[in-house]
């Protein structure tokens, strides 16, 4: 093990989840935050609605997070050394905000065979009960799920993602301090509550998937994804460069192509 304990591990096959872990440190996290609000003073617009699917390709900071030796540390943990990050999105709650995520899980609309998908959710200011941490339905990963489509003004999931039948009093919710994340396997049925804290709640989810996966549900161009750690002998997805300038506009406008054109097949 290079990060996580036999017993985190076992942890995580059981329950689907393992939390907290220390990544970035505190310094990290805030130059994080500093990133995010230099690009919406900078362009006027939110992270939240422009910042999706590949938010780490216009960014030096970011593509280097998602490549961080200890995140990088517990997903070998867990899904082996030959690891591909194949997307990441800003999930913002504003202060105050009644901004909330459905109970949900992810593989089903990602698409990517075989399952062994995870998300590392970094938490770049505190994430607690009060601000909407992400709670999760231990072993809801062994079990197939329904789930409906109810769009809902509030929910931050716009196709309004509903899992049925949650028993939300077994949720287990996961707090965090800035620079620390979770781990969570994307079959897991997750979700968080509103933000009631006086500051905005900034968390980075981060996909990881072993080289060995292949998004099969979607046609046409050749999904791309960046190889951070290890070595890709199967060629299932197109190698992204990493990003070397502070903010690069070309990568920018691929990412906004490719988060376009991915939405489009979903809705498709």
């Amino acid at each position: 093990m290079k990060a996580l304990t036999e017993d985190q591990v076992a942890g995580f096959r059981r329950d689907g989840f393992v939390f907290p872990v220390d990544g970035l440190s505190a310094e990290e996290a805030a130059a994080a935050v500093e990133c995010l609000e230099r690009y919406e003073r900078d362009t006027g617009e939110k992270v939240m609605a422009t910042l999706a699917h590949k938010s780490h390709l216009p960014f030096r900071l970011f593509s280097d997070i998602v490549r961080h030796p200890r995140i990088l540390d517990a997903v070998e943990d867990l899904i082996g050394p030959d690891i591909l990050c194949w997307g990441s999105s800003f999930f913002v709650k504003e202060a105050r905000d009644p901004g909330y995520v459905s109970w949900h899980c992810d593989t089903y609309y990602y698409g990517i065979e075989p399952r062994e998908t995870v998300t590392a959710w970094v938490a770049f200011t505190p994430s607690d009960r009060v601000s909407g941490c992400i709670r999760c339905i231990p072993g809801s990963h062994l079990a197939e799920t329904a789930f409906d489509e109810s769009p809902d003004a509030d929910n931050i999931l716009t196709r309004g993602q509903t899992t049925r039948d949650v028993d939300e009093t077994r949720a287990v919710y996961m707090p965090l301090r800035p620079g620390q994340f979770s781990i969570h396997h994307e079959c897991t049925v997750h979700s968080s509550e509103p933000n009631s804290a006086d500051f905005r709640r900034i968390g980075y989810s981060i996909h990881y998937c072993p080289t060995r996966a292949r998004q099969t549900r979607y046609t046409g161009e050749r999904p791309s994804a960046a190889l951070v750690r290890g070595t890709d002998r199967y060629g299932h997805w197109a190698p992204e460069p990493r990003t070397k300038v502070a903010f690069d506009a070309a990568a920018a406008a691929r990412m906004r192509e490719i988060r376009d054109g991915f939405i489009g097949r979903r809705r498709g």
